[in-house]
């Protein structure tokens, strides 16, 4: 059985994130969670919100320990255009990063998982 998490416009940077996907990338959840726990990152609990809510759509919230993370990828979302006051009355326009967030968990291990190190 599979479930499948999409969390669009994520306020954090693509990049920061798929740093911490690929480090839990292929594992089982529930040694997802504990290697989550010691990761001291702002957007850990939204990615844990993200693994609960594909375990709950694969209907193994009780059985966490049974599914692994088959999948998880980040893609950029839209930037959001914001404007810094700077010297004489200008302005300097800065752009804030946003991230659409895949998870999805399967209870059958696919030895095709590319673990990366």
């Amino acid at each position: 059985m599979q479930g499948v998490c999409h969390a669009r416009y994520i306020r954090y940077s693509p990049r920061k994130i798929a740093q911490v996907l690929k480090i839990i990338r292929g594992k089982k959840v529930s040694e997802v969670f504990n290697i989550l726990n010691n990761i001291n990152k702002s957007f850990v609990e939204d990615l844990k919100k993200s693994i609960k809510s594909a375990l709950s759509n694969a209907k193994g919230l009780k059985e966490s320990d049974k599914f692994y993370l088959t999948q998880c990828y980040v893609t950029k979302g839209p930037y959001m255009k914001r404007i810094m006051p700077k010297a004489f009355g200008r302005a300097a326009l800065f752009t804030r990063k946003t991230a659409h967030l895949t998870v999805v968990v399967s209870n059958e291990y696919n030895k095709k998982i590319k673990k990366e190190s």
